[in-house]
């Protein structure tokens, strides 16, 4: 079993209906032996909502298995978790925000073929509401948030990944 479909089996955790964590099933390639330096953006953020997302977000999904999102500069997104071994994996993609919308519109690009299109907020308490049930690539986008929406908290402002981190690329 290519390391990938692991990470997807012990991230989605039967929950194979979230597009954005089924792309872990997706074989993407060998993964790399060390993440890469993901360097900080030259160019200002286009808003204060931009800056709040960059950084690390935990969150758990119905099954009890947490996994990260890491939200760095230029559009990279990464989602971290452990695999079956204990090792820390991470999957490449690509994110978009429009945040003239309301809820806002979250674009995760997982290949360079498939996009799923989401909502997020971000509440009060700093936290981050995202809709990933009933999302899957070429399904249209969820009109509100609903009960089921992860929360996610912000759990580090650093935008690279752990060293030892084995990347599955875009």
């Amino acid at each position: 079993m290519s390391n990938s479909k692991m990470i997807g089996k012990a991230i989605a955790g039967g929950l194979c209906f979230f597009g954005i964590l089924a792309s872990f099933n997706a074989a993407q390639g060998p993964a790399s032996a060390a993440a890469p330096t993901i360097a900080e953006a030259t160019a200002p953020a286009s808003s204060n909502i931009d800056k709040q997302l960059l950084g690390q977000w935990q969150g758990t999904v119905p099954s009890g298995q947490s996994f990260t999102f890491v939200f760095a500069p230029e559009g990279k997104l990464f989602l971290m978790a452990k695999g079956p071994d204990g090792a820390a994996r991470a999957k490449e993609m690509r994110y978009k925000v429009n945040l003239g919308q309301k809820p806002m519109h979250l674009d995760v690009g997982l290949s360079s073929t498939e996009t799923v299109e989401t909502i997020f907020e971000l509440t009060p308490e700093g936290q981050m509401r995202l809709q990933l049930q009933g999302t899957n690539p070429g399904q249209p986008r969820p009109n509100s948030l609903n009960e089921q929406a992860t929360v996610f908290k912000k759990v580090s402002e650093a935008t690279a990944l752990p060293a030892d981190t084995q990347v599955i690329g875009y």
